[in-house]
């Protein structure tokens, strides 16, 4: 049972004078993704880097963490993290 570490971006952008999320961006590894944040910060309205540690067999998730925000996030969201 190995663990898997996996890291994305999570874009926020306005529709309907709501912050809805836009596609998901993978990144290579937690540099990777914290840089990518930084540069796509500039142009999304809100922006969530997350660590997740899933089991590699069972795709269960053990760790979700959110390593920066950038802009606005919406609450709904923060709470799903917080959630898990």
């Amino acid at each position: 049972m190995a663990n898997v570490d996996t890291f994305f971006l999570q874009p926020f952008k306005t529709h309907r004078k709501r912050l809805v999320p836009s596609q998901c961006v993978p990144a290579k590894s937690r540099h990777h993704a914290l840089n990518e944040g930084e540069r796509l910060s500039k142009t999304a309205e809100g922006l969530a880097v997350i660590h997740v540690v899933a089991d590699d067999e069972t795709g269960e998730v053990s760790e979700l963490s959110v390593l920066a925000r950038h802009g606005t996030i919406p609450e709904e969201f923060e709470e799903q993290i917080r959630a898990l």
